[in-house]
């Protein structure tokens, strides 16, 4: 970290920075700790916390947080907070990451440990009962029960189900923690998403342009400007113009938050805010663009929703109350209004911390909550959700804490993979209800002391094999609703 001391600059390791240290941020930046800004014109770009695209103005004696990165001059900040108190960091201390067993147990281990205790119950209670009667039979009594009773069949039940069901999900874009993570996005009832980089695809927002229509001089000069700008806006707007040429630029000046000017040819090109190209006090929204002082019009970012959101929030809103909570600002409450039923559960402007009490009121209102995020602003509301899925299009990118990660390309598929585990959940279920006819049967036929144990021995690996038979071969059946294909889906 550059920190400025009697005038003189210096270089810090992040771990000693205190409050009362006047620190450098440069363009490109990120902004070490909570800190006072008190000179230079600031443009934060804050999506690496709140997932906000659009970068924030913020003028002397404002207070910038930890996580914003500088895009334009250099700033002069002084630290309020050390690094371990800053904004971010308070929401790792948070006790939901504080985990110490896994939260998702499945109800297999819960009832199978019982198991042994209760057949050497029946298989003591019966060799007593033939000790008395018939001590001929006693000592099958007691040991066909222990051969016969069949612990494996219930653990593999769920063993081998799981398994296939954890593969063919993978196949389809959802990677699970481990096999409990089902059985939790089965019992869920209320779905929260995060909206940027979750509905929305990462990086992929354009610009539509709003004005005069644009001849072929006006592109190449609007394109030649903005390319020598690193600004988020500049790169889109460069984007926009993909194959028009370019030419020299001359005199170069960018203005942080609000605009670039340059001088190409003849011309004197502006882009920027409205106060910025009219010279007025006007704030409209829109990157405006001038040409010799004549303003053509501006861009507007429109972001791009994920292709069949609308029929995903259709189908999930029949059996899940769907929220959204977002860092952005509301902009895009009217266009998420249209696809949400209920326009009231759509929260905007929320901190990481403000997404992670989110999720704690609706558990206190005994909701089983699946949080669906992308990024370190919902890591708290990841871990502390009863299933946490982070959104990924680069699995092998780094991903916040959760209990699955989900291709973004799929996550139109999210509905039917819900599907998909409900329905391993009832193949488990219904093999535990195998499980337990073939045990009582075979008890029954033990505890009468007729059951020779080398018959028992025979009976056990065969109803073992019929589990593993049973749950591969449904569970594999119920996948085949994953393959069918997306292009048909859309058509």
């Amino acid at each position: 970290v550059t920190i400025i001391k009697d005038g003189l600059e210096s270089q810090i390791p992040l771990e000693e920075v205190k409050p009362g240290q006047r620190i450098l941020i440069r363009n490109e930046e990120h902004i070490c700790a909570d800190a006072v800004l008190l000179k230079g014109n600031a443009s934060i770009d804050y999506s690496f916390v709140t997932g906000e695209s659009e970068p924030v103005s913020k003028k002397a004696g404002d207070m910038l947080y930890a996580g914003g990165k500088q895009i334009g001059s250099t700033l002069l900040l002084e630290v309020v907070k050390s690094v371990s108190q800053s904004y971010i960091t308070q929401l790792w201390n948070n006790p939901a990451f504080d985990v110490k067993t896994d939260k998702n147990i499945s109800f297999v281990h819960k009832l199978s440990k019982y198991f042994t205790i209760i057949v050497l119950l029946i298989s003591a209670m019966a060799a007593y009962y033939w000790l008395i009667v018939d001590p001929s039979k006693a000592l099958n009594a007691f040991t066909a029960p222990l051969i016969v009773a069949c612990p494996c069949a219930l653990l593999l039940s769920a063993t081998f189900c799981n398994g296939n069901v954890i593969r063919i999900l993978a196949k389809n874009g959802l990677y699970l923690k481990n096999s409990g993570v089902t059985e939790a996005i089965v019992k869920t009832d209320a779905i929260v998403f995060d909206k940027t980089g979750t509905l929305t695809i990462q990086g992929d927002n354009e610009f539509n342009f709003y004005g005069e229509l644009l001849i072929e001089q006006d592109r190449v000069l609007i394109k030649s400007a903005v390319a020598h700008s690193s600004h988020p806006y500049s790169k889109m707007i460069k984007r926009y113009f993909l194959n028009d040429r370019m030419v020299e630029v001359e005199s170069f000046i960018e203005y942080p938050g609000k605009g670039i000017e340059c001088i190409a040819g003849s011309s004197n090109i502006k882009v920027g805010s409205a106060a910025f190209v009219n010279n007025t006090d006007d704030n409209s929204s829109g990157v405006y663009v001038s040409i010799n002082n004549k303003v053509l019009g501006y861009f507007l970012a429109v972001q791009q929703y994920r292709r069949g959101l609308n029929d995903l929030i259709t189908s999930l809103s029949k059996t899940h109350e769907l929220y959204v909570v977002s860092g952005d600002s509301e902009k895009e409450k009217k266009a998420l209004s249209a696809m949400f039923p209920d326009s009231s559960k759509l929260y905007f402007n929320q901190s990481p911390y403000d997404k992670l009490t989110f999720i704690e009121k609706l558990q206190t209102q005994g909701k089983k909550v699946m949080m669906i995020g992308d990024g370190l602003n919902d890591a708290g509301a990841l871990v502390k959700s009863n299933a946490g899925v982070a959104i990924s299009n680069e699995i092998n990118n780094f991903n916040p804490a959760c209990d699955a990660i989900l291709k973004g390309s799929q996550l139109i598929n999210l509905n039917r993979m819900i599907d998909f585990s409900r329905a391993g959940h009832m193949i488990i279920l219904g093999s535990f209800v195998l499980s337990f006819i073939y045990n009582v049967t075979g008890l029954w036929f033990a505890i009468s002391g007729s059951l020779q144990p080398v018959i028992a021995a025979i009976l056990m690996p065969v109803s073992t094999l019929t589990i593993i038979l049973f749950t591969t071969g449904f569970s594999s059946l119920a996948g085949r609703s994953l393959k069918t294909d997306i292009n048909h889906i859309f058509s």
